[in-house]
């Protein structure tokens, strides 16, 4: 099986590798759910807007590797992160 995305008619090469995808597939099939990402133009903004609102944060905004990022968890316990590339 190819893992990547497809966007706007262009394959985009994945992060990872096979044997990675396929562990990923199999946890999911059990009901585990990576991580994810949302990117946006102010992360840091819209942390403090969300923490308003009740969202509890794991990781606050962090400059890390050309990107602002910023992690919490919803209900269920999924993970999620706002990226801002800078």
């Amino acid at each position: 099986m190819k893992h990547g995305v497809q966007v706007a008619g262009i394959y985009v090469k994945p992060l990872i590798d096979e044997a990675t995808a396929r562990g990923l597939e199999e946890a999911i099939a059990k009901g585990a759910m990576p991580p994810s990402d949302h990117v946006g133009e102010d992360c840091v903004k819209a942390f403090h807007g969300m923490r308003e609102r009740g969202v509890e944060f794991v990781q606050e905004p962090t400059a890390q590797y050309g990107s602002v990022d910023a992690s919490f968890r919803d209900p269920f316990g999924n993970g999620w992160k706002l990226v801002q590339v800078q």
